[in-house]
Protein backbone atom coordinates (compact mmCIF):
# COMPACT_ATOMS: atom_id res chain seq x y z
CA UNK A 1 0.00 0.00 0.00
CA UNK A 2 3.00 2.57 0.81
CA UNK A 3 4.26 1.97 -3.09
CA UNK A 4 1.06 2.55 -4.30
CA UNK A 5 0.71 6.05 -2.47
CA UNK A 6 4.40 6.64 -3.14
CA UNK A 7 3.84 5.98 -6.53
CA UNK A 8 0.73 8.40 -6.81
CA UNK A 9 2.79 11.59 -5.28
CA UNK A 10 5.57 10.63 -7.40
CA UNK A 11 3.53 10.83 -10.50
CA UNK A 12 1.07 13.76 -8.84
CA UNK A 13 4.25 15.94 -8.56
CA UNK A 14 5.59 15.26 -11.84
CA UNK A 15 2.59 15.99 -13.64
CA UNK A 16 2.36 19.13 -11.95
CA UNK A 17 6.04 20.35 -12.54
CA UNK A 18 5.75 19.29 -15.82
CA UNK A 19 3.48 21.61 -16.75
CA UNK A 20 4.08 24.36 -14.53
CA UNK A 21 7.65 23.96 -14.33
CA UNK A 22 9.31 26.90 -12.13
CA UNK A 23 5.71 27.86 -10.80
CA UNK A 24 5.12 27.48 -6.75
CA UNK A 25 3.31 25.31 -5.20
CA UNK A 26 0.26 28.06 -4.35
CA UNK A 27 0.54 29.28 -8.03
CA UNK A 28 0.01 25.73 -9.27
CA UNK A 29 -2.88 24.83 -7.07
CA UNK A 30 -4.04 28.34 -8.29
CA UNK A 31 -3.91 27.63 -12.09
CA UNK A 32 -5.85 24.09 -11.57
CA UNK A 33 -8.47 25.95 -9.84
CA UNK A 34 -9.26 28.94 -12.17
CA UNK A 35 -8.60 29.49 -15.65
CA UNK A 36 -5.15 31.09 -15.36
CA UNK A 37 -1.34 29.63 -16.39
CA UNK A 38 0.58 29.31 -13.52
CA UNK A 39 3.15 31.34 -14.48
CA UNK A 40 0.12 34.46 -14.78
CA UNK A 41 -0.68 33.96 -11.08
CA UNK A 42 0.38 36.60 -8.83
CA UNK A 43 0.64 35.06 -5.07
CA UNK A 44 0.53 37.58 -1.67
CA UNK A 45 -0.47 36.74 1.43
CA UNK A 46 0.99 33.49 2.09
CA UNK A 47 -0.37 31.63 5.65
CA UNK A 48 0.07 28.41 6.86
CA UNK A 49 -1.64 28.05 10.27
CA UNK A 50 -1.26 24.75 12.63
CA UNK A 51 -3.17 22.42 11.21
CA UNK A 52 -1.09 22.36 7.89
CA UNK A 53 -3.65 24.58 6.29
CA UNK A 54 -1.83 26.90 3.78
CA UNK A 55 -4.07 29.74 1.95
CA UNK A 56 -2.70 33.40 -0.22
CA UNK A 57 -4.32 35.91 -2.18
CA UNK A 58 -4.10 35.26 -5.69
CA UNK A 59 -4.40 37.53 -9.00
CA UNK A 60 -4.91 36.59 -12.00
CA UNK A 61 -6.92 37.83 -15.13
CA UNK A 62 -8.25 40.89 -13.93
CA UNK A 63 -9.78 38.56 -10.66
CA UNK A 64 -8.90 37.83 -7.28
CA UNK A 65 -9.20 34.75 -5.78
CA UNK A 66 -8.95 33.72 -1.78
CA UNK A 67 -7.16 30.18 -2.13
CA UNK A 68 -6.69 27.40 0.51
CA UNK A 69 -4.57 24.17 0.52
CA UNK A 70 -4.92 20.84 3.02
CA UNK A 71 -2.15 18.83 2.41
CA UNK A 72 -3.91 15.12 1.47
CA UNK A 73 -7.55 16.70 1.78
CA UNK A 74 -8.53 19.64 -0.08
CA UNK A 75 -7.74 23.09 -2.09
CA UNK A 76 -9.61 25.67 -3.80
CA UNK A 77 -10.07 29.17 -4.84
CA UNK A 78 -12.95 31.75 -4.50
CA UNK A 79 -13.03 35.35 -6.35
CA UNK A 80 -13.48 37.81 -3.90
CA UNK A 81 -15.87 40.47 -5.48
CA UNK A 82 -14.91 44.13 -5.02
CA UNK A 83 -17.41 46.11 -2.89
CA UNK A 84 -17.09 49.74 -5.07
CA UNK A 85 -19.46 50.35 -7.63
Amino acid sequence: MKKIIAVYLITLAASLCGCTFGASMSQQVTSFNVDCKADEVKITDETVDLSGEESWIAECGGKTYRCTYLPESDNGCYEIKSNTH
